[in-house]
């Protein structure tokens, strides 16, 4: 990563003590043996944890380009089950999160995010051999169990190898591997499919992703590591000022602990749920277009191979727009103008594919609806993890948040439904509906924000994080 990301408040902390340390290295300070911890530790972590997550979104979905390239006609699949097929996958999804978070404690990040993939990837490999409808469910409630474990453990993984500042930029990375897996999904799977062999088309898509995810599986078991203090990678002064940087990061919230009392509390404040209902909302629009891509674009009258290929234009619109919103706040500091803008775009977009016949415009506005639709989920991260203060209420808000997304894909799943083929006009109205909910609850934050901004300012109130009582902190 870059040297501006080193978390120069920890760095001078520890370099503050540096003499009372006699493990560093001759003629190294400790801010230069922690840009060499970052350097080694990014290296070790992050190219195959990314690579991961972008093979995990694409065992997800590849459900949907498995239908767009004949499973469904194969298998005899009619009415509303292939929608119940993509929404078994959400009904374990949501709850193993916590579960899987425990495990990784007790068995280590190294053994337990590859155990994962390699369970799911099993399982995606299996539907290549189902035969029928409820084969196809079994299989996807299950993949919800072990898919569920990667991003909330990769998330508490860095937490053990990185300050709470380092983390913010690592996280995001991490999660434009989802988009960008949706530029390479359709064209990846166009090509699988056109393999002339024993098995069909859509066989082969979910065999050789499978094989792709356990490859990249063995390697994380020989590259990961599970904490610095045991990371072979690392000189042992490396893992002494990296102990202490840790160490110092964390005694900035002492007195920070669970508190039920503050759980209730937290609940009961109306802006975590406008947070998290942002999220249900733009998590809803992502989650159809990664899935029915394909299905939405061959219903425009391409062939199946073509439909694969093209899904990737819209994907790569969201790809850049998700670069561009790691950007966009450090030009202008209201989370809730960009919020805002991106999802009236979205709105008049998914109005226009939903009223309008021509194939031409109405692909044209898919791409651009995949534009306005993708930062806003970043940014109401980002914009929640700045608001809310607490380390209970950021959990409890953090969880209201993962749980809304999760139910965003079950419900999601029902909304582009094959009675409507080939426009679609009730799936496009629901999301344009939940790009104008975005736009009210952001629009409701950004007034009440203001009043309460005004108010303090009146009566000269001022905030200092470091005045806070231990029941604020927790």
């Amino acid at each position: 990563m870059a040297e501006g990301d080193t978390d120069k408040h920890s760095v001078a902390m520890s370099e503050k003590n540096s003499s009372e340390h006699e493990m560093n290295e001759p003629g190294k300070t400790d801010a230069e043996l922690i840009k060499s911890y970052l350097r080694k530790t990014d290296l070790h972590l992050l190219p195959l944890t990314f690579a991961m997550y972008f093979l995990s979104v694409i065992d997800r979905n590849n459900i949907g380009n498995a239908k767009a390239a004949g499973m469904d006609t194969h298998l005899g699949l009619h009415g509303q089950q292939f929608n119940w097929i993509i929404s078994a996958f959400f009904f374990t999804y949501i709850f193993c999160e916590v579960p899987s978070n425990i495990l990784l404690k007790k068995f280590g990040a190294r053994v337990w995010l590859p155990l994962l993939a390699v369970c799911w990837s099993i399982l995606v490999a299996c539907m290549a051999a189902a035969k029928s409808y409820e084969t196809l469910v079994v299989v996807r409630v299950l993949m919800g169990v072990f898919e569920a474990g990667y991003v909330p453990g990769f998330i508490y993984m860095t937490s053990f190898w990185y300050t709470r500042r380092q983390q913010g930029p690592r996280i995001a990375l991490f999660f434009s591997a989802g988009v960008f897996a949706g530029i390479w999904a359709g064209p990846l799977a166009a090509r699988l499919q056109s393999i002339n062999g024993a098995l069909l088309g859509y066989q082969y898509i979910f065999i050789i992703e499978a094989s792709m995810t356990v490859l990249v599986a063995l390697l994380m078991v020989l590259v990961l590591q599970d904490y610095p203090s045991t990371a072979r990678f690392l000189s042992p002064a490396e893992r002494a000022a990296a102990q202490r940087m840790l160490e110092a990061d964390r005694a900035l919230s002492p007195h920070a602990q669970y508190s039920t009392r503050q759980v209730i509390k937290a609940l009961g404040d109306w802006t975590v749920w406008a947070y998290a209902i942002i999220f249900w909302a733009a998590a809803t629009g992502g989650a159809t277009q990664a899935i029915f891509g394909p299905t939405l674009i061959k219903a425009m009258g391409y062939t199946s191979t073509r439909a694969q290929v093209l899904s990737a234009v819209p994907s790569a619109c969201g790809f850049l727009a998700q670069l561009l919103s790691m950007l966009l706040p450090r030009l202008y500091s209201h989370f809730s103008i960009w919020i805002m803008l991106f999802s009236s775009c979205a709105c008049a977009f998914y109005a226009i594919i939903a009223t309008t016949n021509s194939v031409h415009v109405r692909f044209a506005f898919l791409c651009l609806s995949n534009f306005a639709l993708s930062p806003n989920m970043p940014l109401v991260s980002v914009w929640m993890s700045h608001n809310v203060l607490g380390a209970t209420k950021k959990g409890v808000a953090t969880a209201c948040t993962v749980m809304l997304g999760g139910i965003a894909g079950l419900i999601g799943s029902h909304i582009y439904r094959d009675k409507d083929a080939p426009e679609f006009r009730f799936g496009h109205i629901f999301v344009c509906v939940c790009n104008a909910i975005i736009f009210v609850v952001a629009l409701a934050l950004h007034l009440y924000f203001r009043y309460e901004n005004k108010r303090r300012d009146m009566r000269d109130e001022d905030f200092d994080a470091m005045t806070l009582t231990p029941e604020q902190v927790d």
